[in-house]
């Protein structure tokens, strides 16, 4: 649990507002008090879901190609259910672009489909990181990278 100047120093806010908050606003001051515990957890998380893809036997069921269209529609994926459902809202996004679904289009829905919650837990924030960093000239080279473990590197795409 972080002190009050902790708290002040780390976000920047007077300790005089953090008294205050502490009698007026308990939830806040706790939360923000207890904002290196919840940092340490996720940070856990995610070391135990980068370790889960490195060491699984995941099947590399992608092309490079696939991959790129993928992050070419610019998914939506803000809630566990909707990672849950990535084939369902990958194909209606993709429904969107094409107005039909192609044999391209429903190979990947059924790849996407066949991944497991934590793949595609993984699968989904790798695809907002790209978003983040990506930039035209290393697009390619971002994609590759950050999604390695589901690339089929010998196929004739990737």
């Amino acid at each position: 649990m972080l002190s009050i100047k902790e708290i002040a120093e780390k976000f920047d806010i007077p300790k005089t507002t953090l008294y205050g908050w502490k009698k007026e606003r308990p939830k806040i001051y706790e939360y923000l008090a207890n904002s290196n515990d919840q940092y340490e957890k996720y940070r856990e998380v995610n070391i135990f879901l980068e370790t889960y893809i490195k060491t699984a036997e995941i099947v590399k069921l992608f092309e490079y190609r696939e991959i790129n269209y993928i992050n070419s529609l610019n998914l939506e994926l803000k809630i566990l259910q909707d990672i849950e459902n990535l084939h369902l809202t990958y194909i209606n996004e993709s429904f969107k672009v094409e107005k039909q679904s192609n044999q391209f289009s429903l190979n990947i829905y059924k790849k996407l489909e066949n991944l497991n919650i934590i793949e595609k837990y993984i699968f989904s924030t790798r695809l907002k990181t790209v978003a983040k960093r990506m930039k035209k000239d290393e697009k390619e080279s971002l994609l590759k990278h950050y999604f390695k473990e589901f690339l089929d590197l010998k196929s004739k795409d990737s």
